[in-house]
């Protein structure tokens, strides 16, 4: 730790504090973790793994030799038709991926050569900084949709108009990348502040929230139908998502990306189609224009 013998002793005392107890016996025989000092050992040895793995992800500079392809993704509803069209184009070559709230992560971890591609979500018409050495392209941009409790007084209307939902506890993600900044000021437009009663960044936990009467929330429209709770359509598709695919020029998915994209959005609207509310609503308005 780079700490001498009075630093180390001073951190050791200012941690059991923290944690209510002591970490360590000493006696004549020396120095044994207690209990609770074992398991903060545990769960301080899997941070330290995790972050060794995260810089060797943010600092290596070529993908090791034999190595299999990295695929980032936020909460997409297209991560799954992505992966199919992957293996489907690319039969045989293994890959790994991994899931991160945040765009901007993942933008970094594309320009570092951390994974080869990520499939990010942006709320909103706001522009998207990417780094030099990255390409993107959008693939659908969707309208948000309202997930309500299942009795709720508005769960059979055909549109929700989101002042409605003026009164109500928010259930939203913390993370995004700016997300929750959008949703703030969708709401201010229609003339209220959302009060945001849960911070939950995990879409099941949300739905089970909003299922269970502790409020609503936004959803993405291709969310298949579940007990307990209504997905409805926001009059006016007040709030729009992206979702956009991110990669290196000079990277592995470079030479295919276009075929790629073109798999995964079909996908995308194969599952469309299957999603009642959003297949009625795309009869009636028809597709957001990608861009």
């Amino acid at each position: 730790m780079g700490l001498g013998q009075p630093a180390l002793s001073h951190q050791l005392r200012r941690i059991e504090r923290m944690v209510g107890g002591s970490l360590f016996h000493r006696d004549q025989h020396g120095v044994r973790p207690t209990e609770l000092g074992a398991l903060i050992l545990r769960r301080a040895k899997a941070i330290v793994l995790t972050f060794d793995e995260l810089e060797h992800d943010f600092h290596r500079q070529e993908p090791e030799t034999g190595e299999s392809m990295r695929i980032g993704w936020n909460d997409s509803a297209i991560t799954g038709s992505l992966l199919a069209g992957l293996r489907d184009l690319r039969p045989g070559e293994p890959f790994r991926t991994r899931a991160d709230t945040s765009r901007t992560r993942l933008l970094a971890q594309v320009a570092n050569r951390g994974i080869d591609l990520a499939l990010i979500m942006i709320c909103g018409r706001r522009g998207l900084p990417v780094p030099p050495e990255v390409r993107t392209l959008t693939l659908v941009e969707e309208p948000s949709f309202v997930a309500v409790p299942a009795e709720h007084p508005l769960a059979g209307e055909e549109e929700i108009e989101l002042a409605e939902l003026a009164g109500e506890d928010w259930i939203v993600s913390s993370g995004g990348d700016g997300c929750r900044v959008v949703f703030r000021e969708m709401c201010l437009a229609h003339g209220f502040d959302p009060r945001i009663t849960h911070d939950v960044d995990i879409d099941t936990a949300r739905e089970d929230l909003v299922s269970g009467g502790h409020g609503v929330g936004l959803v993405q429209p291709t969310r298949p139908p579940s007990d307990g709770l209504s997905i409805r359509p926001l009059a006016g598709a007040p709030m729009c998502v992206r979702h956009v695919l991110a990669w290196r020029e000079d990277g592995p998915c470079a030479p295919g990306v276009a075929e790629l994209a073109d798999e995964a959005t079909a996908g995308y609207w194969r599952l469309a189609e299957r999603t009642a509310p959003y297949h009625a609503w795309l009869h009636r308005h028809g597709r957001l224009a990608a861009g």
